[in-house]
């Protein structure tokens, strides 16, 4: 009848004797503080940590961290914006290419109409504007661009004409007001034929109506909403 009781108390001096001692290396500690190979919801230092979850490494190397801040550099970057627009298919003459350089619209925009008379202001986020005046009688539009103070380009057509396709010209004339290009749309192949000033008339690809400044030379589509001159 005495074994037992022995045994219990060989086994509690076992016990004892482990939770008195701090010597000896381990593979893992579990909250508290050690050098080891692995490192959960605790801090290591002084040694090597393949893994470490919830807590804080020093002194070491750490291959992985979950749970908490990590220093380094990131291969994948979400929630930016990507600057510039273009194709390689698109090549604008120069008359229009050289057309209001710092003046190309960005970020997002408004129309704001006038419902007695067609007159429309388009504003981009980033200053640039567009104010055209609307014969509603003739369809007779003249839209002059801006950025801030300054005067990009500006140009004059007739919406029934040119909206139409049916060879309407489209004047574009630089910030001095000199005439340097007449452009027609063609809207049977949506192209643009341009004639700079003194040359010879050009087809353009249908990528260029998306390309600044023939992407806004009948004005631009944008929601309703304020925008002042």
């Amino acid at each position: 009848m005495s074994k037992p009781s022995n045994l219990i108390i060989v086994g509690l001096f076992a016990v004892t004797l482990g939770c008195g001692s701090n010597s000896g290396s381990g593979t893992t500690a579990t909250g508290g503080s050690r050098g080891g190979a692995s490192a959960s919801g605790g801090s290591g230092s002084g040694g090597s940590s393949a893994s470490a979850s919830g807590g804080s490494g020093s002194g070491g190397s750490s291959a992985s961290a979950s749970g908490g801040n990590g220093g380094g550099t990131s291969g994948t970057a979400t929630g930016g914006t990507g600057g510039g627009t273009g194709t390689s298919s698109c090549v604008l003459p120069s008359c229009l290419k050289n057309l209001g350089a710092g003046c190309a619209e960005s970020g997002t925009c408004v129309t704001q109409t006038d419902q007695t008379n067609g007159n429309t202001n388009t504003c981009y986020s980033n200053g640039v504007k567009e104010i055209t005046i609307h014969d509603i009688n003739t369809d007779d539009r003249a839209m002059t661009v801006t950025n801030g103070t300054k005067t990009c380009f500006s140009t004059a057509f007739n919406g029934n004409d040119v909206y139409g396709g049916s060879g309407g010209i489209i004047t574009v004339k630089d910030a001095s007001g000199a005439t340097v290009a007449d452009v027609m749309y063609d809207d049977t192949l949506s192209f643009y034929l341009v004639t700079c000033t003194g040359a010879q008339q050009v087809a353009t690809d249908p990528s260029c109506l998306t390309v600044w400044p023939a992407s806004i030379l009948m004005g631009s589509q944008c929601p309703d909403g304020t925008c002042t001159p």
